[in-house]
């Protein structure tokens, strides 16, 4: 089954942020994926919207995966979490390099942000989301990492330009780069959870951020292309 036949079957509200805005941009042959920080059953779900794709894994550690995300990745590069590992990863060989809500645990980002411009095909796509400056001006949340600080692992507040800097120098071009969004019905929904959950937060003292990343702009993203040959 196709991507697109996929993403009918299952419905577009599903849709992971990252593969909303890389539909269309992807060639239709079988994809080779390197996915940076992997956990979440990240394997399982890329498998899911890119079927038959050829799917690696890298990770410092294994982090909400079960058997299943196993069984998904084609490979796997063990990484450490002081840079090492990346080495191992064969350069200019991927058609999309994911780094999903990586690069703030990183204490200095840019050098393995630019070593990852180096694993892509030419023509690859990488794609880099972390939470935004605004961020650190969001409510707390009690069960989901809303205000940066919920998530005591978060060490670094990654700059928009910053990245795109760092893709420029590496031969990538940027594609779009700004505050990740949702379509208007989503961000409808969305909006109406959140007045629900401020009107619970009234009566408990109590402030859930499940959800509301996109409404009230938690992530930034980058996208980007290395150039063709």
């Amino acid at each position: 089954m196709g991507v697109h036949a996929e993403k009918q079957r299952s419905g577009m509200a599903h849709c992971p942020m990252k593969f909303r805005y890389l539909r269309g941009r992807l060639p239709a042959r079988p994809l080779r994926i390197l996915d940076i920080g992997c956990g979440n059953h990240s394997p399982t779900v890329t498998k899911r919207w890119f079927p038959g794709c050829h799917y690696a894994g890298a990770d410092v550690a294994n982090y909400h995966l079960n058997a299943a995300d196993h069984a998904a990745m084609d490979e796997f590069f063990r990484l450490g979490a002081d840079g090492a590992g990346y080495a191992a990863i064969p350069d200019r060989s991927y058609d999309l390099v994911i780094l999903n809500h990586v690069v703030e645990h990183m204490t200095q980002p840019a050098p393995v942000v630019a070593e990852l411009c180096g694993k892509l095909a030419p023509g690859g796509l990488i794609w880099i989301a972390f939470p935004s400056l605004r961020s650190l001006a969001l409510p707390h949340s009690e069960n989901e990492t809303l205000q940066f600080c919920d998530d005591p692992s978060h060490v670094y507040v990654p700059d928009l330009r910053e990245i795109a800097n760092i893709l420029l120098a590496n031969g990538v071009s940027v594609l779009h780069a700004g505050r990740s969004r949702e379509g208007l019905l989503t961000t409808l929904a969305d909006i109406f959870k959140l007045l629900k959950r401020r009107l619970r937060r009234w009566f408990t003292a109590r402030f859930s951020g499940r959800g509301l990343w996109y409404v009230l702009g938690f992530e930034d993203h980058v996208l980007g292309q290395r150039k063709a040959d």
